[in-house]
């Protein structure tokens, strides 16, 4: 619905004056300003749903559309504790290597703790606010996980039913160090049926197998392997 113009509202209201009060210029300069905040309020009124599209909306406009979704911003999730050691090998983005004086604890021994994650970047939680509109309309699907998991990580996903009530996820590029802290978050707002077992495999590439969208043994296919991930569980 297209929104009115504010001087229409006002000249279509003047319009009906009766004549012999139109030789007042006092009269009629009260009535438009009197009429001009009338029609803010209309106009105001008329572009406020545009204010809360979800592909628009920005700051608190889009906390309010989270919140109506049941999506707020902050999550609770297992916050890895930094580990006591020295920093010789590959990076791991879930392993903080301190020193002795740091807070460290040793390797294996406490698993994480619990903390809080907030979506703070728009952007970021508009894709989660995408996603989560497959699972509030209970989209069960495997083409509706596919889509809703494409808002979090984009055209390269891959989403694969193993069979036996489990399917597996796989992001189809490197995840950076943010991503692997949202993947529980992430995990949570996908439209994963009841009963269903996600995993995730975080290797890039086709998948090696037979038919249309699996990857051949010359073409690099990669074995699947994915591994079971409960967003819920801290262990």
């Amino acid at each position: 619905m297209e929104c009115p113009d504010k001087a229409v509202i006002v000249e279509e209201r003047i319009d009906r004056i009766l004549t012999q009060y139109r030789e007042s210029p006092n009269l009629l300069g009260i009535i438009r300003r009197d009429l001009g905040e009338l029609a803010d309020i209309i106009v105001s009124s008329c572009e406020m749903p545009s204010e809360f599209d979800i592909l628009s909306a920005v700051g608190d406009q889009l906390t309010l559309l989270g919140k109506r979704l049941g999506w707020p911003r902050c999550h609770c999730i297992c916050v890895p504790v930094p580990v006591f050691g020295f920093d010789c090998g590959p990076a791991n983005p879930n392993v903080t290597i301190v020193g002795l004086c740091e807070g460290g604890v040793w390797s294996g021994c406490q698993e994480a703790g619990d903390g809080d994650i907030c979506l703070d970047d728009d952007e970021t939680y508009r894709r989660y606010l995408l996603a989560r509109r497959y699972q509030a309309r209970q989209l069960w699907d495997i083409d509706s996980l596919q889509a809703a998991a494409e808002h979090i990580w984009g055209d390269d996903v891959t989403v694969t039913s193993m069979g036996g009530a489990r399917v597996a996820i796989q992001p189809g590029r490197p995840l950076t160090a943010l991503e692997e802290i949202q993947l529980p978050v992430a995990f949570r707002v996908l439209p994963l049926a009841p009963g269903i077992t996600p995993h995730i495999s975080r290797d890039v590439g086709k998948i090696f197998g037979f038919g249309a969208g699996w990857g051949g043994l010359c073409e690099g296919a990669i074995w699947f392997c994915p591994q079971e991930f409960d967003p819920y569980n801290c262990a």
